[in-house]
């Protein structure tokens, strides 16, 4: 199954914001896998590392159980590469393909590496065990054998995570229950500020672009930093590709209008960037006077987004019937 076809099933486009410019992104990744095996991808177990009780030997059972393996780690654990050591410690996932026990090594491949000029690269190699297991938050693995979807399967699970996008719900898709009722069974309080979804997530992050203006410099080059990464990776550079690879896998059934939006996509895709290298740059030169005109230039992209998704929404509504 592509990149993008897990994209669209976990509905990873509905990026959330609560707030913190810092954070802006998807939910978090248990959720999305949640979401993947209720759109009728494949079933992904979870289980939490809890810190002196789970141990290597809980990676090499799920590891030789014959289906793939998937790290949820801190960044800062990622010790093969110094962009995780030194930068702001985020969330990260990796697949764990192997592990030596007497030396001490864990094979894994990377595939969503940004170098520290935003370059997308991939890591295929060995990385220190104990440094990993200090950061892993989370290992996951296929239960059984994925089963083929059918594209009118893939299509339906498209158009609904859309329309979430656009509407800002919570996921309710096949019986998948909403972040609320998750948080009734288990008897957590909902605390915090409230977090937004998809379009209005966009809307209220690039909104928080104003707060900007009247902070120290170096907090000023920092949270210009953390923009740039977060909509290069996880926001709007990855919904804008992967829309792109999403049409183009599915053009046959989608229908020739699918070339306009992979046109709108691609187009998309370079804006974003443009802006996002231009994010970046304020930030080293600490030209806090720019942040209105790219927040007029943010929320204008925001806008060709949307139109964007409706436009495949109504054709994977469509290739669904």
């Amino acid at each position: 199954m592509a990149e993008s076809e897990l994209f669209m099933l976990c509905g990873s486009m509905c990026a959330e914001y609560g707030g913190d410019l810092k954070r802006f992104g998807p939910e978090k990744y248990p959720e999305q896998l949640q979401e993947m095996a209720a759109s009728g991808g494949p079933v992904i177990r979870v289980e939490p590392w809890v810190a002196g009780v789970s141990d290597e030997t809980d990676l090499l059972r799920v590891l030789t159980s014959g289906y793939g393996t998937m790290l949820h780690t801190s960044s800062t654990a990622l010790t093969y590469h110094d962009v995780y050591v030194k930068n702001y410690p985020r969330g990260h996932v990796i697949e764990l393909c192997g592990l030596d026990l007497q030396e001490r090594t864990a094979q894994v491949n990377d595939s969503f590496l940004l170098d520290s000029s935003g370059h997308a690269m991939t890591y295929v190699g060995s990385a220190r065990l104990d440094d990993l297991m200090q950061g892993i938050i989370e290992y996951a693995w296929l239960v059984e054998q994925p089963a083929p979807l059918s594209p009118s399967e893939m299509h339906a699970a498209c158009a609904h995570h859309i329309r979430q996008y656009l509407t800002g719900h919570e996921a309710i898709w096949r019986g998948v229950p909403t972040s609320n009722e998750s948080e009734t069974q288990t008897g957590k309080a909902v605390t915090g500020k409230q977090v937004k979804r998809g379009d209005e997530g966009y809307r209220a992050f690039v909104g928080d672009f104003r707060l900007l203006a009247d902070m120290e410099d170096q907090d000023f080059r920092t949270y210009c930093h953390e923009i740039y990464y977060n909509l290069r990776l996880g926001s709007a550079l990855h919904l804008t590709d992967y829309t792109a690879d999403y049409c183009l896998l599915h053009q046959a059934t989608l229908g020739p209008q699918t070339q306009h939006v992979i046109e709108l996509a691609q187009g998309l895709y370079a804006d974003w960037h443009k802006l996002n290298l231009h994010i970046y740059k304020t930030g080293l030169q600490l030209r806090k006077h720019r942040m209105p005109e790219i927040t007029e230039r943010a929320l204008h992209l925001i806008e060709r987004q949307r139109h964007m998704l409706e436009e495949l929404m109504i054709l994977a509504e469509q290739a669904a019937e």
